[in-house]
């Protein structure tokens, strides 16, 4: 064969591999970013028993990126987005992990879900380097120090519990209730209950029973005749929404009438229309706005992007909610990076971001390289039966007692 021969088939094969490595990556040599698109996967639970919360995650990024791109995208790249179903099971998350990772060269991953899949997930997350948003903020992931690469936003699921507690003592003015809590076996339900214990400690409440249940459970019955046999005046629950609306029809079953506080995590208007009146007297913490809230202008914007795909008589889910929210929040991030988007330059970016404002829908958020979860004020919201909404009891506030 002559050299020209040998140099031309060269050339050629060079040229042809430059052509497949630049589908892939862009001259930053970031896995998932090209010259045209960025690649952004999404953990959650699109089927099984919290498919409800699942696959609100997945549209409330979707719509947004959805969103970016009709105007352009960022610096003339598209959002690709790619969301895999872990079924609120670790073992499924962490395998959906892996295939966006090695299969679909995913940039970045937004609003992995649920405190026990986040935990299970971090280690990956964290060896691969990939950048994430969780739309949880358990202090157990980010406390006393919060991983490398996961950003969440808001109070902690203890904050939460404290504050229904402090609501109960402080507005309702309750001097000595006797209360119990009900919460999930895992780190999630952990997480509330350690909440409840400092304000158990800090102010001598009369903690009449504890009661927790399996993420798994089918029925909680036994767990509704215990506490009913406590005889609580207020019940406390750190519990997910199917859960939620299980506990509910049980305790109106069981003549359990008592005051039923939540964490923000079940703040889910598929929980009133279920429950139906056993929600009459069901309460919830929330820290971003409710839909439709006239003093939050970027709502009217998510709104409008609900209403595309929704009938004009709905409203989105909270985490449809929290996840356009951690969208807004990786796109300004990815944005601030300019046309050099590395995941590195991204993680700078996100831990240098003070007072951003999400439009009204949350606080202003700041972040810092020991602060991945910054605390957000919350407020007491109470379900109602008749709109079939939660509507807010209490003013914007944060807990007495500091867990962080």
């Amino acid at each position: 064969m002559s050299k020209r021969i040998i140099v031309t088939v060269l050339l050629s094969c060079f040229v042809a591999f430059a052509g497949f490595w630049g589908t892939g990556m862009a001259a930053t040599g970031a896995p998932g970013v090209t010259d045209d698109q960025i690649v952004i996967g999404c953990i959650s639970p699109l089927t099984g028993p919290i498919a409800m919360v699942g696959v609100a995650i997945a549209d409330g990024a979707k719509d947004y990126f959805n969103y970016i791109n009709e105007q352009g995208g960022i610096y003339g790249r598209k959002i690709k987005f790619i969301a895999e179903d872990d079924k609120y099971e670790p073992p499924t998350a962490i395998a959906s992990l892996k295939k966006l990772i090695t299969r679909d060269k995913i940039f970045a991953c937004i609003s992995t879900s649920g405190t026990p899949i986040t935990a299970a997930l971090t280690p990956s997350i964290e060896k691969e380097k990939v950048p994430s948003f969780c739309t949880i903020a358990a202090s157990s992931i980010f406390y006393p120090k919060p991983p490398s690469h996961i950003f969440s936003f808001g109070p902690y699921y203890s904050e939460n519990m404290i504050f229904n507690i402090e609501y109960v003592l402080n507005t309702l003015g309750q001097k000595n209730p006797r209360i119990a809590i009900l919460y999930q076996d895992d780190e999630f339900g952990m997480d509330g209950k350690k909440g409840l214990d400092l304000a158990v400690s800090k102010y001598k409440l009369n903690l009449v029973a504890a009661e927790q249940y399996s993420r798994s459970a089918i029925d909680i019955s036994s767990q509704v005749h215990n506490l009913k046999s406590a005889k609580p005046d207020f019940l406390f629950v750190t519990t997910i929404p199917s859960h939620s609306i299980m506990l509910l029809k049980e305790a109106k079953k069981a003549g359990l009438n008592v005051p039923i506080f939540a964490v923000a995590n079940t703040r889910f208007e598929q929980v009133i229309q279920v429950a139906g009146e056993a929600a009459a007297d069901f309460y919830a913490t929330e820290y971003t706005a409710l839909p439709n809230e006239k003093d939050a202008p970027s709502m009217a914007n998510l709104m409008t992007l609900w209403y595309k795909k929704n009938p004009k008589n709905t409203v989105p889910a909270r985490y449809y909610i929290l996840s356009h929210v951690n969208a807004i929040l990786m796109v300004e991030g990815i944005k601030r990076c300019g046309k050099d988007l590395t995941r590195e330059r991204l993680i700078q970016q996100l831990e240098s971001m003070k007072d951003f404002s999400t439009g009204g829908i949350t606080g202003n958020i700041t972040y810092s390289p020991s602060d991945h979860c910054p605390l957000s004020a919350m407020r007491v919201v109470k379900a109602n039966p008749k709109t079939l909404l939660y509507e807010p009891v209490s003013k914007w506030g944060y807990p007495t007692i500091k867990t962080r």
